[in-house]
């Protein structure tokens, strides 16, 4: 029989391994434990749970379809995206920040961000029905909260030290939710957030170094990066315009 990696699983799914372990907790992988690694038969249940949750499904409703005789509808993105505009409209604080962590826990982080949280954060920003403003605000409120939490959990693991800075935004909330989406794929991030053309200072110690551009980066900016990529630092360009601005 053929065994695989936990390393190796994550890569060929696109999965983290703490998906892994909660998955198998709530029962949607088998138990059958190997010191050699994961089953082939276990590696097709993690494909098939991957492929139901990229398409919007929780655990919940998975694990339904799973147990139940009666056949459950899996949902998709949609449908969470209208669980969290209810609560953004409705809920408290507390409850909207326990259904950000459960979603969360139920998708891989690339999934979580990219297809749900990023996609609602635009709806939001290009919405102008009555009591707009509220709803953005409260959604960037909770995706710092929810941030700090995960990311203090990944410094008491010693997750991987990454430093992001923002060297220019258009979107007050995107860093938040990249930085985010770091921590879910194995980082301890530290942020900074204000956009300044003095380079910002990390307090700690770090592995990588993401220069985040959300509106061009000048021209100034760019030649210190490229002085840092030069002298060996470990730093790269991320964002949604990495574009040199002329004009600066």
């Amino acid at each position: 029989m053929i065994f695989h990696t936990t390393e190796t699983v994550c890569a060929l799914t696109g999965t983290h391994e703490a998906n892994l372990r909660r998955w198998q907790r709530r029962g949607l992988i088998s138990t059958e434990n190997h010191r050699e690694g994961w089953s082939d038969a276990q590696l097709d249940e993690i494909y098939l749970i991957k492929a139901h949750t990229a398409g919007g499904a929780s655990l919940n409703e998975i694990q339904w379809s799973h147990t139940d005789a009666v056949s459950h509808r899996l949902t998709g993105w949609p449908a969470r995206k209208g669980d969290l505009l209810w609560l953004l409209e409705f809920g408290s604080e507390r409850a909207l920040l326990r259904s950000v962590r459960n979603m969360a826990g139920d998708f891989s982080s690339e999934d979580f961000i990219n297809l749900l949280m990023r996609p609602l954060n635009r709806w939001l920003r290009d919405d102008r029905r009555q009591g707009a403003e509220q709803r953005l605000e409260r959604f960037h409120h909770c995706v710092i909260l929810h941030f700090y939490s995960i990311n203090r959990a990944a410094d008491r693991n010693c997750a991987t030290p990454l430093f992001l800075e923002a060297i220019s935004v258009t979107d007050t909330t995107e860093i938040w939710l990249e930085a985010i989406r770091l921590t879910g794929e194995g980082f301890c991030v530290e942020i900074s957030s204000e956009v300044s053309e003095t380079p910002a200072v990390s307090q700690r110690h770090y592995d990588h170094h993401l220069l985040w551009c959300g509106a061009g980066i000048s021209k100034s900016r760019y030649q210190l990066y490229c002085d840092s990529i030069t002298a060996g630092q470990p730093v790269l360009l991320c964002g949604t315009d990495k574009q040199v601005n002329e004009y600066h």
